[in-house]
C-alpha cells in the first residue's frame, strides 16, 4: 500500500512534532532499540505470550514504530507481520532496520505508511491485531475496533496497550498533556466497553498501572546513569526532556491520572 501523495494533517503534526527522527531515536535509547513503546522488548514477550503465536499465522501491528514487536513476532515465531503506521519517520526507520535482516526474516515483514482509520484490508486477513500506546491517537475507538473485527479471522485475537485516564477527578497537569499532545482517552472500563459493543468477546480489560508505573521507574533509573554518552549522542536538551517527561509520567500514574490500559478480546468462532 503506496502512502497517499499527501500527508494528512495528524501525520504532518506527528513527524514535525513529537515523532521526529531525532525524538525517535532518542526514545529507542530509554525504551530499547527498534521500541517505542512501553516496556520494549520485555513487556513485547509479556504479550505476544498470550497470542499463541506460531509459523505462518498472520498479525496486523497497528502503529509498528520502528518495527520491535514486528521483528520480534517474526523473528521468534515465523509470523507474518503487516505493519502500519501514520509517522513516516517511524515506518522509514523500521524499513531500514528491516533490510538489514536475512532475506528469509524480510520476506516476513512488511511496513506501511497509512492512517488506520482510513486503510482497509480484506475481510479474514489477519490472525492477530496487535497494537501498542497507539489508539490514544484516534478519537473513533468503535470504527477502528469494528474493522479490526473484520480482519480478524473467526477466533482471531486482539491484543491492545494504551494509554487510558483515571475515572477520579483528572489533574491540571494531566488535562494539560492529555490536550496538547492530542490524545483522545477513555478509562479501562470504558475502553473494554466500546470491544464489547463492536462484537467482540472474551474481552479482558485489565488496569495494568501498577506494572506501568514499575517499568517506568526502570526505565528511568536505567537511562539516567548513560548521560554522558547519551548526550555525546544527542544533546544536553533531549536528555532533560526525556527525564523530565518520565518523571511527569511517573506522577501523572501515582496520582492516577493517567492510567495504562491492557486488553484482550476474541473474534466469536461462528463469524
Amino acid at each position: 500500500m503506496a502512502a497517499p501523495a499527501a500527508q494528512n494533517a495528524s501525520q504532518q503534526f506527528l513527524d514535525d512534532n513529537q515523532y521526529t527522527r531525532n525524538n525517535i531515536l532518542r526514545y529507542e535509547k530509554i525504551f530499547g532499540e527498534t521500541f517505542v513503546s512501553t516496556g520494549g522488548l520485555q513487556t513485547t514477550q509479556e504479550f505476544c505470550g498470550r497470542l499463541n503465536l506460531s509459523p505462518g499465522q498472520r498479525v496486523l501491528d497497528v502503529g509498528v514504530g520502528t518495527g520491535g514487536s514486528a521483528f520480534f513476532m517474526a523473528r521468534q515465531f515465523g509470523c507474518h507481520v503487516t505493519g502500519v503506521d501514520l509517522s513516516k519517520n517511524m515506518v522509514d526507520i523500521a524499513e531500514e532496520r528491516r533490510r538489514q535482516l536475512s532475506p528469509e526474516l524480510q520476506s516476513l515483514l512488511e511496513f506501511q505508511v497509512g492512517d488506520v482509520t482510513k486503510v482497509d484490508y480484506p475481510a479474514g486477513s489477519f490472525d492477530v491485531v496487535y497494537t501498542r500506546d497507539t489508539v490514544l491517537h484516534i478519537a473513533d475507538k468503535a470504527a477502528l475496533y469494528a474493522n479490526c473485527l473484520r480482519w480478524l479471522r473467526p477466533a482471531g485475537i486482539l491484543l491492545v496497550t494504551d494509554y487510558c485516564q483515571g475515572d477520579r477527578t483528572l489533574s491540571e497537569q494531566f488535562v494539560k498533556y492529555r490536550d496538547q499532545r492530542g490524545y483522545h482517552l477513555l478509562t479501562v472500563p470504558q475502553y473494554g466497553e466500546v470491544l464489547r459493543k463492536v462484537g467482540f468477546q472474551d474481552v479482558e480489560a485489565i488496569d495494568n498501572s501498577a506494572s506501568f508505573l514499575d517499568i517506568l521507574r526502570a526505565e528511568l533509573d536505567k537511562f539516567v546513569p548513560q548521560k554522558e554518552e547519551f548526550v555525546k549522542e544527542f544533546s544536553q536538551k533531549d536528555f532533560d526532556d526525556i527525564v523530565s517527561g518520565w518523571t511527569a509520567k511517573i506522577e501523572r500514574v501515582s496520582e492516577g491520572s493517567q492510567t495504562w490500559g491492557l486488553f484482550v478480546a476474541r473474534k466469536p468462532k461462528d463469524e
